[in-house]
């Protein structure tokens, strides 16, 4: 990947910094790299589950644990509660990857 490392330093300034070196720069972007590969990674499950070739930016929500609800981050433990919960219930797997998405409508 190629994050740009000019508005990575623009960030990193307008958090506060009067100045700010290479290595710091560097340190994020490959952060950021990193991360933006993790969410990719889950945001593709995600749209492999809809049963659609297209990632949609609902898929990197769920990636990153963003929901409609709420963008706090799923706790996995309360995720795999919830679906525990639902099966026990008599829901399909279908129905539970709907609520979770929020297709429901």
């Amino acid at each position: 990947m190629a994050i740009p490392k000019a508005p990575v330093k623009r960030i990193i300034q307008d958090a506060g910094a009067e100045r700010v070196s290479a290595d710091a720069v560097d340190a994020l972007v490959e952060f950021l790299e990193d991360y933006a590969e993790d969410v990719s990674k889950k945001a593709v499950v995600y749209a492999k589950y809809a049963k659609r070739k297209t990632v949609k930016a609902e898929d990197i929500d769920l990636a990153i644990g963003k929901t409609s609800e709420s963008p706090e981050k799923h706790n996995i433990l309360d995720v795999i509660k919830d679906v525990f919960e639902a099966a026990s219930e008599g829901k399909g797997v279908d129905e539970i990857i709907k609520s979770f998405m929020k297709l429901d409508k």
